[in-house]
């Protein structure tokens, strides 16, 4: 497989794992234990600084998913069904179409829509987004409404589409003999509270361009009864659907997005901080010792960074190679190290539970996760400030790396996670963390933005000083 692929995910790339010690001094300053630095309360680490993690919207999106996979696993039909109260005036519905995007549709993935609605409606919807591979319908749905709907005023809309699953590809869709999986596999709300609607180009490469807030989703996959379905979501007990099929219903309260993996897998299952942490293997392999690596990782996270966020995180093992794609309350993995599992698992804090616009700003994921990755793991090697020293600037968009992945990976994970270790030590550490907590805690499920960290860090001008120094912060 292609070797930028097989570093995209928590592998952190070779120079990023070497990172660290140079930027510390040390590789044990990324493994001691936090447990002993709790959250600050309010008012003491920051004026402002909240105890625990702020509530969700209310007024969040609402949404319904019915996903119907075939029997030869090749197609997936779906419908979806949204409520959206905007906070500003719109005059129209934007949903992101992520399997059109360029490398997915090279790859045999596309989705194609075939109904769209809105109320109150207006024109017929069309597709938005030029540069998308020919012979998609593009990479936005535009469902125009009748007029400008005030803030506050619920819309809602109606989609069908149908997914093709392309086989066996390094990607968030695919297929591979028993195997299906999909994450982002349908039109997805690309609305930002504050902002208004996210309408950036389609990614040349593979990563995220996507911006959504935490919904309320209600997720329904129907696939062949002999497989088993890990997706998005507290699962209820699958039922009957006929024809050799079943259905398998979960609730999501508060997701971005949802991802499913369909096939036949082993499971196990165990409970960190009132989490259920839930795995899938190939029937060959035993699930177990994924499983510790699971439970770990959610353990050593929830000590620096809050409780799990969501009552249920699982992982589903996927018998391709390349790494992990993360989901709120679901990770594809598609690598078997111990580095995937945690940084994968890292992005259930920094993208599932604190967003981001993973176009506009993907550093405050994806460094993030390089950071928490070697804050547990350690770096790997040595190395004398080789991460502070790679080009680029951290907070830059994906729109401007165009097609350099390499670029794009080395500066946002391999920089971006160098700059973080360096400002922690900078901090003093103790206080970084203090910090990052009231961070974490003030911008649970919304979209963060650099502004926000560097208002959790104002009290710590030598951190401050390190990520500016690496393009990080304005």
């Amino acid at each position: 497989m292609n070797p930028a692929l097989l570093r995209r995910r928590g592998a952190v790339l070779a120079v990023a794992a070497a990172l660290a010690a140079g930027c510390t001094g040390s590789s044990g300053a990324f493994i001691d234990a936090r447990s002993s630095a709790p959250a600050p309360s309010s008012g003491s680490a920051a004026d402002s600084c909240p105890s625990s993690y702020a509530a969700p919207d209310p007024d969040r999106p609402k949404i319904t998913l019915n996903f119907d996979l075939a029997d030869d696993l090749r197609t997936v039909t779906g419908r979806e069904d949204v409520t959206f109260t905007p906070d500003l005036p719109v005059r129209e519905l934007v949903f992101r179409l992520t399997p059109n995007t360029d490398p997915s549709v090279r790859q045999g993935n596309r989705i194609q829509v075939t109904a769209a609605t809105a109320t109150p409606g207006g024109a017929p919807f069309r597709f938005e987004r030029a540069g998308v591979t020919a012979g998609t319908q593009g990479g936005l749905l535009i469902l125009p409404l009748s007029g400008e709907v005030p803030a506050g005023r619920r819309t809602t809309a109606h989609l069908e589409f149908t997914l093709t699953l392309g086989d066996g590809a390094f990607d968030r869709f695919g297929r591979v003999t028993d195997y299906a999986w999909w994450g982002s596999g349908a039109p997805l709300l690309a609305w930002e509270r504050g902002v208004g609607w996210h309408e950036e180009p389609m990614l040349e490469f593979t990563a995220e361009s996507a911006t959504s807030e935490a919904a309320n989703v209600d997720l329904t996959v129907t696939a062949p009864a002999k497989y088993t379905v890990l997706s998005s979501g507290t699962q209820d007990d699958p039922a009957d659907a006929g024809n050799g099929r079943r259905r398998w219903h979960a609730v999501a309260d508060r997701a971005r997005d949802v991802s499913v993996a369909v096939g036949p897998f082993r499971t196990a299952k165990g409970t960190v901080g009132g989490t259920t942490v839930l795995v899938g293997t190939p029937p060959a392999t035993s699930p177990a010792a994924l499983l510790n690596e699971a439970e770990r990782g959610v353990r050593e996270l929830s000590d620096r960074f809050g409780p799990p966020p969501f009552p249920v995180i699982n992982l589903a093992r996927l018998p391709i190679g390349g790494g992990g794609i993360e989901y709120p309350g679901s990770i594809l993995m598609l690598d078997d190290s111990r580095t995937v599992a945690v940084h994968e698992l890292a992005h259930q804090w920094f993208y599932a539970m604190v967003g981001n616009s993973q176009a506009r700003d993907p550093w405050l994921d994806e460094a993030f996760a390089t950071f928490a990755e070697a804050e547990i793991d350690g770096p790997g090697g040595g190395g004398s400030q080789g991460g502070l020293r790679l080009p680029g600037r951290v907070g830059d968009s994906t729109t401007h790396y165009g097609s350099d992945e390499a670029s794009y990976y080395s500066t946002t994970y391999g920089k971006g996670g160098a700059a973080l270790l360096a400002a922690r030590t900078a901090g003093p550490a103790a206080k970084f963390d203090a910090a990052l907590r009231c961070y974490v805690n003030a911008n649970a499920w919304r979209i963060a933005e650099p502004g926000d960290l560097a208002t959790a860090l104002a009290g710590l001008p030598a951190s401050l000083k390190v990520l500016r120094a690496a393009g990080a912060l304005p």
